[in-house]
């Protein structure tokens, strides 16, 4: 990857971190729309607490905005396969671990013998 590559990369996932920020404060709103619309409503003592079509665009808009925005913005993904994993490490690192070491046999042997 060329340095123009990981810059443009870098620019779009700025980008879409902010349009993502921009989004979030924008579903924020229409939360607290959505809110003060059923407070109102309580308060002049309507019963009917749906929701008027702009708050649920809004609301929609701004989630559909803010999944688009994270996709873009997250950037290259790491492999999860066993292969790519363990391509990281020694067998002699895997295999020494202390979860592999068996002590119980031995026990025997390490323990002195009393004999009564």
């Amino acid at each position: 990857m060329s340095a123009t590559a990981s810059t443009k990369n870098s620019g779009l996932a700025l980008v879409a971190k902010g349009v993502a920020a921009i989004a979030y404060i924008v579903m924020l709103h229409s939360g607290y729309a959505a809110r003060e619309f059923i407070l109102y409503n309580k308060a002049i003592g309507r019963v009917d607490y749906s929701l008027p079509i702009e708050i649920v665009a809004e609301c929609l808009v701004s989630l559909a905005v803010m999944t688009v925005a994270l996709v873009f913005g997250v950037g290259l993904l790491k492999p999860i396969s066993y292969e790519a994993e363990m391509s990281r490490y020694s067998v002699d690192g895997v295999y020494s671990r202390p979860s592999f070491h068996v002590y119980n046999h031995r026990g025997r042997y390490l323990r002195p013998v009393q004999k009564a």
